[in-house]
């Protein structure tokens, strides 16, 4: 079974900004994760204060707060923009062909050219919050289209299991011929007793 299906994701040129298409931003793990850092970075410091090479230790909830602070995604009327710790990419919406959804992971932006970018923090739940603030650049699919694509899920699935079962009984229907010419077989040879009577 897959784990990983696309959505409807039109894009649509020249679409105005609504009064509510504010920018969107999607982190990997929230803001207050720093405080955890924090806490890892006292619980640390008796032995970074050991001296010498140990103080690089520190380097440790630093590399943890830098990470928070800058893996992000932003969305506005103009582009995604996705932040790594060391970079960042921006996918204009004219270059967006759409949407993948993978049921454990991010959400990914699909270029024309059938590449992949990894939209950091956005999960499916949040596509709604990505369609607004792309100011109509693309179009969530409406409850009815939800619910057909989920129903036909259900049918693709009914029948793949109908072919198994349907796989497994001609399995064992050719076990029980090759199990019967077999019999038939040892029945027809005579035994060696009645050969030496």
């Amino acid at each position: 079974m897959s784990t990983e299906r696309g959505t409807t994701a039109g894009t649509t040129d020249d679409v105005p900004a609504g009064p509510d298409a504010r920018p969107a931003t999607f982190r990997a793990v929230p803001m207050p994760a720093l405080i955890a850092v924090g806490f890892v970075a006292i619980c640390i410091s008796p032995i970074a204060f050991l001296g010498g090479p140990w103080f690089l230790v520190f380097l440790l909830p630093l590399a943890l707060g830098w990470w928070v602070v800058r893996t992000r995604t932003t969305v506005d009327v103009e582009a995604l923009r996705v932040r790594s710790a060391w970079g960042s990419q921006r996918l204009a919406w004219d270059d967006l062909a759409t949407l993948r959804v993978v049921e454990r992971g991010w959400v990914r932006a699909v270029r024309g050219d059938e590449s992949e970018l990894a939209l950091v923090g956005v999960r499916t739940r949040d596509l709604g919050r990505v369609a607004q603030a792309s100011g109509g650049r693309i179009t969530m699919p409406t409850p009815e289209e939800v619910e057909d694509a989920a129903a036909h899920q259900r049918e693709l699935e009914a029948t793949r299991m109908r072919i198994a079962r349907l796989r497994e009984a001609e399995q064992q229907t050719e076990q029980q011929t090759e199990q019967d010419t077999d019999r038939d077989a040892a029945d027809a040879t005579p035994g060696e007793g009645s050969e030496r009577a």
